[in-house]
């Protein structure tokens, strides 16, 4: 019975020892690169010890596709990044698969089902005793291109104090944040060159929300001039994924005709994008080769879905070229800043579907 006992609490001894080791890594954002599986931190409950790491990630139709193992580094109390001197010394070593081929080559882990193993051995040789173990399994998706919105790739806009607004993350992250810039576009310039070494009018870290309103701190835009701007998805400082560059020109000369025709996109284009802003009223234009009729068409709320769009005016379409106005400024179910969506279904019988940030109108 003694013996028994005894065993009992050399085990829960063990147990304990190795709850002391724990692994922090969020596979969503730090298991898509090789480099980001360094981000992993380890929390040591007990006293300073030396420890070497092996990493070992799988793929559930491939199997093993990467193995990592560090040299013995130092682990002291508290939260501990892997040395940088650990991951530069590690042996790589890569399966000999498809799969494989393609993440040593690019440092990228392609879509896939993964499960991201983290053992740490005691002592410095790598045969000492297992005090850590961990895995996170996570479905990798490859992220969707950061899609710009407004203002539109070459636009001439008479707003000197722009609101900008882009296709959010797909698939989401918690705690993603964004990054836009925008700089002048000096004469005989490129975009890009621009983007990378004018001095930036707008340079906006921690953005939560898909939409950028033009600081009040900053100088307005001067007509006759041009833009570039650029936005990235990041979190912890890793970057997520980065946009085109699109250019634009602040122009007011314009006359009242084209400046009305342009204000019209094709309900086409504005489908494609995410997110469209409405300053008080929807604009929009498509081609109706069907008789004239009453345009069908919802809104509802993505902000608060429990709130009810209603009292939505009537529109009236006519054959061949329509541009829609749709009203929304004395309507008291739409709040400033909030998400709508609109289902549109046209005389021919497609449906449509465009987001849009509502604002108040100037």
């Amino acid at each position: 019975m003694i013996r028994v006992i005894f065993t009992a609490l050399f085990t829960c001894l063990c147990i304990i020892v190795k709850a002391q080791l724990t692994i922090a890594f969020m596979p969503e954002v730090q298991g898509r690169t090789i480099d980001g599986v360094w981000k992993a931190r380890i929390g040591n409950n007990g006293a300073r010890q030396t420890v070497n790491l092996k990493i070992i990630i799988t793929e559930a139709s491939t199997g093993t596709v990467l193995t990592i193992q560090t040299p013995p580094f130092e682990l002291l109390p508290g939260v501990n990044n892997i040395p940088a001197n650990a991951a530069y010394n590690a042996s790589v070593a890569f399966a000999n698969n498809k799969l494989a081929t393609v993440i040593s080559q690019s440092g990228f882990f392609p879509a896939g089902d993964y499960d991201y193993c983290f053992q740490l051995y005691e002592g410095a040789s790598h045969n000492g005793s297992l005090s850590g173990d961990q895995c996170f399994n996570y479905n990798l998706e490859p992220f969707s291109s950061l899609q710009l919105i407004q203002p539109y790739d070459g636009d001439k806009i008479c707003d000197k104090r722009p609101a900008f607004s882009w296709q959010p993350l797909i698939p989401a992250v918690n705690g993603v944040e964004y990054r836009m810039i925008l700089v002048e576009v000096k004469d005989g310039q490129q975009p890009v060159e621009a983007i990378r070494t004018n001095l930036a009018i707008i340079n906006q870290r921690n953005i939560p929300m898909p939409l950028q309103l033009y600081p009040s701190i900053a100088n307005e835009l001067a007509v006759g001039k041009k833009y570039a701007w650029q936005v990235a998805a990041y979190r912890n400082d890793l970057i997520l994924a980065e946009s085109e560059i699109w250019e634009f020109n602040i122009d007011c000369e314009k006359d009242s005709t084209s400046a009305s025709r342009e204000a019209f996109r094709n309900i086409e284009d504005l489908a494609k994008g995410n997110f469209y802003i409405a300053r008080g009223e929807l604009l929009f234009a498509f081609n109706n080769t069907y008789e004239a009729t009453t345009l069908q068409y919802t809104i509802r709320c993505l902000t608060k879905p429990e709130q009810q769009v209603t009292k939505l005016p009537k529109v009236k379409v006519t054959r061949g070229s329509n541009q829609v106005v749709i009203d929304l400024s004395d309507n008291k179910s739409f709040t400033d800043s909030y998400f709508y969506i609109m289902n549109v279904k046209l005389p021919d019988g497609e449906e449509k579907q465009l987001r849009f940030i509502y604002k108040n109108a100037e």
